[in-house]
């Protein structure tokens, strides 16, 4: 990997932390980031693994956050919480037996299917509240397929959390944004841990993507309340657009 490559890499960790602060998404900038950008024989699990690494410390500060300002519902957030991280290992698991000829049009797939919906809901991350009827079995039964497809796949997962406790759950956008952070951060931990175990995580190129993750995300935050939500999402849908032409490219012509 040149040093190009390893600075390219860096700053879509920054512009993932970036995007991630206010509308989420960012693993669908840092995840194919890593796919094009590390050495071809590199395998989907290390990809996985250290994408992960990259983004938990902005998760969880996100989180944390959020938590402090609005109390979560204790008994579904750690049924949910539980139940996804049983999913994430078996995700992690799943994860080790795909190759790049797999695993690269599932996740172009997902990345055109977000980067759509996206496109056609100009309130998605916006600041609003919502209430539905509370459903508290079907919420944990959920996150244990949600922790599962983010320990395999990932990205869109937080998006997928947010619409989950909205829903099904009955919370408010910034309630259900508190969980969500929660949430990733517990399948995020579980598929850090069971693919370190075996090897998958490059920690000498994991540890600058953490900070440069990190300074994303508080500039990310700085900058919406600037120029609004509105901004960061055509920004989020131009750099996804590009990915994923990127990837089509790789994928056809292999270069």
């Amino acid at each position: 990997m040149t040093l190009w490559v390893f600075a390219g890499l860096i700053l879509a960790a920054f512009i993932a932390g970036w995007v991630n602060a206010v509308v989420g998404g960012g693993g669908l900038i840092m995840l194919p980031s890593l796919l094009v950008g590390l050495p071809s024989e590199t395998s989907v699990a290390t990809i996985v693994g250290t994408n992960k690494t990259a983004q938990v410390v902005g998760n969880l500060t996100a989180g944390v956050g959020y938590l402090r300002k609005q109390r979560p519902d204790w008994r579904m957030f750690l049924w949910a919480a539980g139940l996804a991280g049983l999913g994430a290992v078996v995700g992690a698991r799943i994860v080790t037996y795909m190759s790049r000829a797999v695993y690269t049009p599932i996740l172009l797939v997902v990345l055109v299917i977000i980067g759509i919906y996206t496109w056609r809901r100009p309130s998605l991350g916006a600041d609003h509240n919502g209430e539905g009827g509370k459903h508290p079995v079907l919420v944990p039964i959920i996150g244990l397929f949600l922790g599962c497809y983010d320990g395999a796949i990932g990205p869109g997962v937080g998006t997928f959390w947010v619409l989950t406790y909205v829903a099904v759950g009955g919370y408010s956008f910034l309630k259900a944004s508190g969980m969500a952070k929660i949430c990733n951060t517990v399948t995020n931990l579980v598929t850090i841990t069971t693919l370190a175990i075996h090897g998958h995580v490059w920690w000498h190129v994991a540890w600058p993507l953490v900070i440069a993750n990190v300074l994303g995300g508080l500039t990310g935050a700085r900058t919406a309340m600037r120029h609004g939500n509105g901004f960061v999402r055509m920004m989020f849908l131009i750099v996804t657009s590009v990915l994923a032409v990127r990837m089509l490219v790789q994928l056809i012509w292999g270069v």
